[in-house]
């Protein structure tokens, strides 16, 4: 037999071996390979529980752990014909060589890793059933930005927005409210997933819209006489000339319920559109009016549709359990900024309550969430992710999606081959990012928690993942140069026609 280089590495109490080819061959950790295993006819427990997902080609190690503690374990990864293989031995923790686990990703893309996990216990070891890992050729976003907020109500102390690097573990701060008197950060949003066309706004102290484009940092004062708020909910038209919004009137109540814990409703809300050359808010005359709450506005792919959630006003809070929102769209005319009259009905919210509602880049699909009622799925817990592919006006398959808890924000990846789903399946109070593939025909995958470094992250953290969006690079913002904005720049006034 050919005799092949092996490297062993140190990982965290965890010893890999990496093979380059070829069968397993010995070496000075060989009393570490499982001895008279008793053999089970079920996969691993793991956490978090990757058996059976898709990834793309792209993706940082699928580190796991063990779902009990045992003295030693052993994980042999290879591909479909064996030729190539990957070692990993240690304790309950599994974590991977970065640049052995991408080399492997990349070898095996368009077909499957296969993981045998193998772990001692009492001098007893156990070798569970093999699982695969399909590694799709469907690259994802490497970027995907996001709000860290504990999963409070009112109040809050540190809030951030931060950027991690999808095929490594790296996160680092876009900007955190320590820089800024411990304000609210939120909202943030990418023109077409471009890292350098960004917004975001901030409230209470050094409140304002901040635009950041190709580096320069714009504060917008965007409340105007003629709209109930500042700019709330937006997105990029891809033009990048434009951003819708809604304009909101929030409120807020407590549940004496079990079961419940509170709903957040409209008591006015409006969409508007804001023209970033001009500087100008344009709206119709029918979404500025009392008779109906519109929100949660978006483009279409092309630009020449203007998306949004509309319900009739109803008497709050004494009806909140009746405000129901269906998917509308208008004709959008960017040449010339003007909003269409004719209002079409997507989804007619007979039973059912719309919010977020996002077209792929390649505008097959629409993706949005679905609730009982109201217009702020995250507290519910029957929310749920829906998909209509556009070519057929079908609704597709997205039970494995959906989880007996809440799914509620969404985002897709600029090759309309993956998105993030906002999830609390795994204790119902903190919401984590989910990735899932979905195929040209509709087809989606089983979700799979977002990796880190750490199988015992997400164990350990106390903050929620808020409005996670997958972006085609690394924001190149200095956080101390938006805090130099926000505690010197007065703002600019934004006018509406």
């Amino acid at each position: 037999m050919k005799r092949m280089k092996t490297r062993h590495v140190i990982l965290a109490g965890s010893v890999v071996v990496v093979l380059s080819a070829g069968l397993l061959i010995s070496s000075s950790l060989q009393k570490s390979y499982p001895e008279n295993a008793v053999t089970e006819s079920r996969y691993p427990d793991l956490y978090p529980d990757y058996t059976g997902v898709s990834v793309p080609s792209n993706m940082a190690p699928l580190n796991f752990k063990l779902d009990a503690v045992y003295d030693k374990s052993y994980v042999k990864v290879t591909n479909r014909d064996q030729s190539r293989q990957m070692e990993c031995f240690g304790s309950h923790k599994v974590q991977f060589d970065m640049a052995d686990w991408h080399n492997l990703l990349q070898a095996c893309a368009g077909d499957s890793l296969w993981i045998e996990v193998s772990a001692r216990s009492k001098q007893q070891w156990t070798t569970w059933k093999k699982f695969a890992i399909y590694v799709s050729k469907d690259t994802i976003d490497p970027y995907m930005v996001y709000r860290l907020i504990e999963p409070g109500y009112e109040k809050w102390h540190i809030v951030g927005i931060y950027q991690r690097n999808l095929e490594t573990f790296h996160e680092k701060p876009v900007i955190e409210n320590k820089l800024t008197g411990y304000n609210c950060v939120n909202c943030h949003s990418f023109c077409n997933g471009n890292p350098d066309r960004m917004m975001f706004h901030m409230r209470a102290d050094n409140g304002g819209t901040y635009i950041v484009s190709d580096g320069e940092i714009e504060k917008l004062k965007t409340k105007t006489d003629q709209t109930v708020s500042n700019l709330t909910y937006p997105y990029w038209h891809p033009s990048g000339r434009y951003i819708a919004s809604s304009v909101n009137t929030i409120r807020q109540f407590f549940h004496a319920v079990p079961g419940k814990k509170m709903e957040v409703f409209d008591a006015e809300s409006d969409v508007v559109v804001y023209d970033v050359s001009k500087k100008e808010i344009l709206s119709k005359s029918s979404f500025i009016t009392k008779d109906a709450y519109e929100t949660f506005p978006s483009f279409s792919a092309d630009g020449k549709w203007l998306y949004f959630c509309s319900a009739p006003a109803l008497k709050m809070p004494e009806k909140y359990n009746q405000l129901r929102y269906s998917l509308c769209r208008v004709p959008f005319d960017a040449a010339n900024g003007t909003i269409g009259s004719q209002v079409d009905t997507l989804v007619r919210a007979d039973s059912i309550s719309v919010s977020f509602p996002r077209m792929s880049p390649d505008g097959n699909f629409m993706m949005y969430t679905e609730t009982a009622y109201g217009q702020f799925p995250i507290w519910h817990k029957d929310a749920e992710i829906r998909m209509i592919d556009l070519r057929s006006g079908r609704q597709t398959e997205m039970g494995q999606v959906n989880s007996e808890d809440t799914e509620s924000y969404h985002s897709w990846s600029s090759n309309s081959r993956w998105f993030v789903v906002s999830s609390r399946r795994e204790n119902g109070v903190y919401t984590l990012p989910y990735l899932v593939h979905v195929d040209e025909d509709g087809t989606t995958s089983k979700p799979f928690l977002l990796p880190q470094q750490d199988p015992d992250h997400y164990n350990f953290l106390l903050y929620s993942y808020n409005i996670p969006e997958l972006v085609k690079g690394e924001v190149d913002v200095n956080p101390y140069d938006i805090q130099h904005a926000a505690t010197t720049d007065q703002g600019i006034q934004v006018k509406f026609r």
